[in-house]
């Protein structure tokens, strides 16, 4: 009986660890809800169910096949789901992907710091990696005590922004909402104009970044406390997502164009709460740029060798480099996109593979 009772503070953990995960440079500046979800006008909800049904089978099925199968290594789920050689890709793939996607949190730290503060540009990357290399040091059990105890209270502060704005919004939601859907702004938009298509890929580059993640944690806890805590934070993030797309598509004629709406909404508050708001931002990219790295490092050299630090810091020192010269815009809209499309392949072979192994089943 013992076994079967689950600890609320581990739950509360694992949920606050997996919203700290999601809640990226795109997220928490609000340009990946603008060009994925509020793009859509109308339609943005279609985009946002497509999204959360993909993050829950995905992620139930990576933590729990983690579990059945006790892997030590996260990335090993991969040829379990899809074999020896297609495995191999995925994993080599997804790694390198969320390396790729460390830059793009360089960028938004960039892009925020620029935005907000006015500081040279380099300087928000240069602050946010070596945060990030300080505390990728440490390995996944570090990186899990510092994302679960942030994760909760950003969530919280963007729905603070979100919903203050969303109501001072309301009055102009309706013609904005048909402005948008008329194309009257230039948007960068994912999907090709398709709201499901832009849910397959939103989901599909997710599940390129919790593949190793959950399929490790889910190895190393209790299955129901995972699983649950994964579920609890389905209900922040795109309840989160919802309200953003009210309140960016009730600005929009400010938001559309912007680096970092988040920042937009911030300012109409107060422009201190815009100050105070900048560090939040700060905090979700840099929650969500940690296990990134930790993952693409994972896949080459082992957690707390030599090498996997002296990884750790060289490629740290790349993203932001490359943070430095490539806009943050076109980084969110080319590597989320596209990568996302590839992402949503694997989940063909997820569900093949579980109605072989009758996943459900053998883990209870």
């Amino acid at each position: 009986m013992e076994k079967s009772k689950m600890n609320i503070g581990a739950v509360i953990a694992l949920c606050g660890a997996c919203i700290a995960f999601y809640i990226g440079a795109g997220f928490a500046t609000m340009q990946e809800v603008m060009q994925y979800e509020a793009s859509y006008g109308s339609q943005f909800w279609v985009v946002i169910f497509v999204a959360a049904a993909i993050y829950v089978y995905t992620n139930i099925s990576f933590a729990t096949n983690g579990n059945r199968l006790k892997l030590e290594r996260g990335g090993d789920i991969y040829q379990h789901y899809s074999g020896k050689i297609i495995g191999t890709f995925f994993d080599y793939f997804s790694a390198f992907f969320c390396y790729m996607c460390f830059i793009v949190m360089c960028g938004g730290a960039n892009s925020t710091a620029t935005q907000q503060w006015g500081l040279p540009n380099g300087v928000g990357a240069i602050i946010l990696t070596i945060a990030v290399v300080s505390t990728a040091f440490f390995g996944l059990d570090g990186i899990l005590n510092a994302l679960g105890k942030l994760g909760p209270v950003i969530i919280i502060l963007i729905l603070i922004v979100s919903t203050i704005t969303a109501i001072s919004g309301a009055p102009n939601f309706g013609a904005n909402v048909a402005a948008v859907d008329q194309g009257v702004y230039p948007i960068k938009q994912v999907g090709g104009g398709n709201p499901i298509v832009s849910g397959l890929s939103y989901g599909g580059f997710v599940i390129l970044w919790f593949a190793a993640f959950l399929s490790e944690i889910g190895a190393k806890n209790k299955l129901k406390e995972v699983n649950t805590g994964m579920i609890l934070s389905t209900l922040f993030i795109f309840g989160a997502a919802a309200v953003c797309c009210f309140a960016l598509i009730g600005h929009i004629s400010e938001t559309a164009t912007a680096d970092i709406p988040a920042l937009i909404l911030a300012n109409k508050i107060h422009p201190v709460f815009a100050q105070a708001f900048a560090v939040i931002i700060f905090a979700g990219i840099y929650t969500t740029a940690v296990p990134l790295l930790w993952t693409g490092v994972g896949r080459i050299a082992k957690e707390g060798t030599s090498r996997y630090k002296l990884l750790t810091v060289v490629g740290g020192v790349i993203g932001l480099i490359a943070a430095w010269f490539l806009p943050y815009k076109d980084l969110v809209n080319v590597l989320y996109g596209l990568n996302g499309y590839l992402g949503f392949i694997l989940v063909g072979f997820m569900i093949v593979y579980d109605v072989r192994t009758r996943m459900g089943s053998k883990a209870l």
